[in-house]
């Protein structure tokens, strides 16, 4: 299964504002598999910048060569509360905030952990803490799409600017979110497997994300749309999630294994899914490959030592961090936010993280540990 591997950019030097001007460069849709048009623009713009840079060895753009950093000159103070931290998305996404904060002169007043997807009512608990103690701008990865518009409202009363991180929610509250286009990563998991299978036909298994989480809706609409477009694929959807689990993904797969043995494939839409879906596929003896989305270490040793799990999207945590505190100093600095726009699933405009989908013969191309994946000795309660 080959996909296009993108190369990292470097930068010469870090950049501080410190006259309040804007050195945003403008980007729009996320990369998509397969040599798609938007995906071959980014790869050769990344790559013209990384092989520009490349001969000065510097450092490699912890940014993607998206925004130039900047340094706050005002004081700032971050509260974050995110959904949960089992797998290397959300914890890399910590990690991503609490250094760049460091690099940035920020102060991150705590981050806190809903402990799982449905668990509204303790970020609720989490904000009121965060708002007591003051802060200026909220980072929220909410729990569930919906109930948070009367809370988030109430902050933009007392002047506290709210950013979303990653997955949707449903207010009018929210200033921005960094995100990633969840209906491409849908559509990639399904050119993977269409382009895999060619011309036989073969029947996929799709493991749901959890009720209420708008980002899984998009993923499943996306897959079964592009489904629609490859000819001998067949889809059976499961029920929609409990949760995000690998024990979760392993039980479902293992129930629709049961009843459709005859599966060449099971997709995921998340990389804790997808990990539980190689394990109940290896135990099943099955020939099924499985395709997921996000990388973290246990996805990258699976997917380079392996041959069950074949794929899996990009999900940059770490840079998703990143931009959220350097996206939060442009706001607070009254700088220009350059490359915000509209996206299906937000009702308020979004910066469209890229992605892509790596399989064996290009992982080794992808600097996962740069953008996906913390450093393994980094924990979130050494910082609080």
């Amino acid at each position: 299964m080959a996909v296009p591997a993108i190369a990292v950019p470097v930068r010469n030097e870090s950049v501080t504002n410190n006259q309040g001007e804007s050195k945003v460069m403008k980007f729009g849709k996320s990369c998509t598999a397969f040599g798609q048009a938007s995906a071959s623009l980014l790869a050769a713009g990344i790559l013209a910048t990384g092989l520009a840079s490349a001969a000065l060895a510097e450092e490699p753009d912890r940014l993607m060569g998206l925004i130039e950093p900047a340094t706050a000159t005002k004081p700032l103070t971050i509260g974050v509360t995110l959904v949960h931290l089992q797998d290397d998305y959300w914890k890399g996404m910590a990690y991503g905030i609490s250094d760049e904060a460091k690099r940035s002169g920020v102060i991150v007043r705590q981050i806190d952990i809903a402990g799982g997807y449905g668990n509204v009512p303790q970020q609720f608990s989490q904000i009121n803490t965060m708002v007591s103690k003051g802060i200026d701008t909220l980072i929220v990865a909410p729990a569930a799409y919906d109930g948070f518009d009367t809370v988030l409202k109430d902050l933009k009363s007392q002047g506290i600017h709210v950013i979303t991180a990653g997955v949707p929610v449903n207010s009018t509250s929210v200033d921005f979110g960094i995100v990633q286009n969840d209906s491409d990563i849908g559509a990639a998991l399904t050119d993977a497997v269409c382009k895999d299978k060619g011309t036989a036909p073969a029947k996929a298994l799709v493991i749901q994300g959890p009720a209420g989480a708008e980002w899984a809706r998009l993923r499943i609409d996306a897959i079964q749309a592009a489904a629609a477009k490859c000819k001998g694929l067949e889809l059976v959807v499961g029920p929609v999630g409990k949760e995000i689990s690998l024990a979760y993904g392993m039980s479902q797969t293992s129930d629709m294994l049961l009843t459709n043995p005859d599966a060449k494939y099971v997709m995921t839409i998340e990389t804790s899914l997808g990990l539980g879906a190689t394990q109940a596929v290896k135990a099943a003896g099955s020939s099924a490959k499985v395709v997921t989305s996000a990388l973290d270490k246990r996805a990258v040793d699976e997917i380079q030592n392996g041959d069950i799990l074949v794929a899996a999207t990009t999900e940059p945590g770490i840079l998703i961090g990143r931009l959220l505190v350097q996206y939060a100093i442009r706001q607070n600095e009254g700088m220009d936010l350059t490359g915000l726009g509209a996206l299906a699933g937000f009702g308020y405009p979004v910066v469209i993280v890229p992605t892509a989908i790596f399989s064996k013969a290009t992982m080794a191309n992808h600097p996962a540990e740069l953008y996906d994946i913390p450093p393994e000795d980094w924990s979130l309660e050494a910082i609080q």
